[in-house]
C-alpha cells in the first residue's frame, strides 16, 4: 500500500484579505480548519481608486499619472502582504501569496480561484452598513454568486 504524502494531503484554500484588517484580526479559519491538513494562498487585489478612474475618464489625469497611482498602491500592498504572510505562517499555515490587479475585487477572486484550482475560498466580511453595502456592493455577495468552489465567509473580527 502506497504511503500517504501529508504535503500532497493538503488542501489549497485561497485566503482573500481586505488591506484594511489589521494583522490581529486575520481569520483564516483556524477554529474550523487546522493549519496541517490546509495551505493557504493569500490574495490582496490591487484596485484602480474609483476617485482616480472617475478623473481619467473626465480627462483630468492622464493615463501616466493613474499608471503610477496603481503601481504605488501595488508596492504598498505588496510590503504589507509580508507582514501578513509572516503573521500566517506564525499561525502555522504554508502561505503563498499574491497581489493582483483588478478593477473589481469579486471578479479577481473567482478568477484566481478557478485558475489555482484551490478547493476553499475564505473571505471575512467587512463592517459595511447596509446602506454602503447598496451603494458600494458586496464582495461576499459577488464571490457567493460566482464562485464554483465552497465559500466560507468569515465575520469580522
Amino acid at each position: 500500500m502506497p504511503q500517504s504524502n501529508p504535503e500532497q494531503d493538503k488542501r489549497k484554500a485561497l485566503y482573500a484579505v481586505d488591506p484594511l484588517v489589521p494583522l490581529d484580526q486575520l481569520d483564516p479559519a483556524t477554529d474550523l480548519i487546522d493549519p496541517d491538513t490546509l495551505s493557504l494562498l493569500v490574495l490582496m487585489v490591487c484596485e484602480v481608486p474609483e476617485e482616480s478612474l472617475a478623473l481619467f475618464r473626465k480627462r483630468l489625469v492622464p493615463p501616466s499619472q493613474l499608471r503610477q497611482q496603481v503601481a504605488a498602491r501595488e508596492v504598498e500592498l505588496q510590503r504589507h502582504m509580508l507582514d501578513i504572510t509572516r503573521k500566517l505562517e506564525s499561525m502555522g499555515y504554508e502561505v503563498d501569496s499574491r497581489v493582483a490587479r483588478g478593477s473589481k475585487t469579486g471578479q479577481v477572486i473567482t478568477e484566481v480561484a478557478d485558475r489555482e484550482a484551490v478547493n476553499l475560498v475564505i473571505l471575512q466580511r467587512r463592517r459595511q452598513k447596509n446602506w454602503q453595502r447598496l451603494l458600494v456592493g458586496s464582495v461576499a455577495d459577488y464571490v457567493a454568486r460566482h464562485i464554483r468552489q465552497p465559500l466560507l465567509i468569515m465575520p469580522y473580527a
